[in-house]
């Protein structure tokens, strides 16, 4: 994909202009060479599951 067709598809996603999404210096991540082998290395993704089982329960249910 090349960047203005990036830069077409970010501001259709985002409902901004291209020049707005230029602006903002909007940019692809490099790909990484090789997958990392610890799921907690992989900071761009959350699992929203395993962050609502931490989180402290006031009155926990029964």
């Amino acid at each position: 994909m090349s960047p203005p067709e990036l830069e077409r598809a970010v501001a259709l996603a985002t409902g901004e202009s291209r020049r707005e999404v230029r602006r903002r210096g909007f940019q692809p991540l490099p790909l990484a060479e090789e997958p990392p082998d610890d799921h907690d290395t992989n900071v761009g993704v959350v699992d929203w599951d395993l962050l609502q089982a931490e989180r402290p329960v006031l009155f926990p249910v029964t």
